[in-house]
């Protein structure tokens, strides 16, 4: 039987017009998302799954055809217009999960998920049924797939004052379908480089590493530097993970380093069989290509928060954790059955 699942909500709802990024939001624990005065919810839930509140939990066969519905609640005191849309869910660029950005074609599990309606209006202080169909692909591999149903207004707001910006507000009900079979959790790493975090002279190891397994993963990852003067090590709980997606995360060093040559050790565990990493590596002020490359965005075809935002905004999405079944995510952790 599986357990709870248990969401830490981090709150960022601007799409910033003069910066240009995903939307990023967020939802409550164990409860509908809902920001921006309107929510979304699951119509049906299991009990003995608190979580299946804030998002779906489908398990489907490959051929399966389902009919699910979403409730829209506007809790505003004026009607509310929202574009309906499924989304691929994707790593973040830190980990935990976030959604492709409306008018980006779905490769993965949002192709399987067609919408009702592509448009919806909400009375004020109502409630509105929306139906779509979820069709799992008849080889459709085994292990955990995540999509979502997204709901945006269509009418951004300004904000006053010399730097305008645009609020546009955005709520995304997680679907996650889990596809019966032979299915495994396995992380593997690539490689490990120092460099100081961008724009600033603040140490960082910087560690590639990949979902290769079947899984949503949540893994503890452990960095060893060793120089002259001894040894320290970070552990830290990465956000999600999921399957196929690959990620440079920037451990932020709590020590100096001066420049040199260390001995780096990388160590993932709680995703599959515990992998580790020895390796070399130089540290320099003036940053390699290489570690700039390396930690500045995601690797392959998840990076929908990346597109040269400054530092802070990756220090803000490592920090903050996030949520699976709110809107465009940043964290999930999962206590999986034993």
């Amino acid at each position: 039987m599986r357990a709870p699942v248990h969401i830490r909500a981090a709150v960022l709802v601007a799409a910033l017009a003069a910066i240009g990024g995903s939307i990023v939001t967020a939802a409550p624990v164990a409860s509908a998302a809902t920001i921006g005065g309107f929510g979304v919810r699951p119509a049906t839930f299991n009990p003995g799954n608190l979580a299946t509140r804030a998002y779906f939990i489908i398990h489907a066969r490959g051929g399966t055809v389902r009919h699910e519905d979403a409730i829209v609640t506007n809790n505003n005191d004026a009607p509310l217009t929202l574009k309906v849309n499924a989304v691929d869910g994707l790593t973040g660029v830190t980990s935990g999960v976030v959604y492709a950005n409306r008018g980006t074609a779905s490769t993965g599990a949002g192709a399987w998920l067609t919408p009702a309606a592509g448009q919806i209006t909400v009375a004020p202080d109502q409630s509105v049924d929306v139906g779509f169909v979820v069709r799992v692909p008849r080889y459709a591999p085994a292990g955990d797939h995540l999509g979502g149903l997204a709901f945006e207004s269509l009418h951004p707001s300004k904000s006053g004052g010399a730097f305008s910006v645009s609020v546009v507000v955005r709520t995304v009900v997680g679907v996650e379908i889990e596809v019966p079979g032979h299915a495994t959790r396995h992380l593997r790493i690539y490689s490990v480089a120092l460099a100081p975090l961008p724009g600033t002279d603040v140490p960082s190891a910087v560690v590639t590493l990949e979902d290769d397994g079947h899984k949503l993963c949540h893994p503890q990852l452990r960095v060893s530097i060793t120089g002259q003067s001894g040894s320290s090590s970070v552990t830290e709980k990465l956000g999600t993970m999921l399957p196929g997606d690959k990620i440079a995360y920037p451990f932020r060093w709590p020590g100096a380093l001066s420049e040199g040559t260390y001995g780096v050790d990388a160590t993932a565990s709680d995703c599959g069989p515990q992998t580790t990493l020895d390796s070399d590596a130089a540290y320099a002020l003036t940053r390699p290509a290489t570690a700039a490359a390396s930690s500045s965005q995601t690797v392959g075809a998840t990076t929908p928060l990346s597109s040269g935002w400054p530092w802070w905004i990756y220090v803000v999405l490592a920090l903050g954790g996030g949520v699976l079944g709110g809107a465009a995510f940043s964290r999930f952790s999962r206590h999986r059955r034993a």
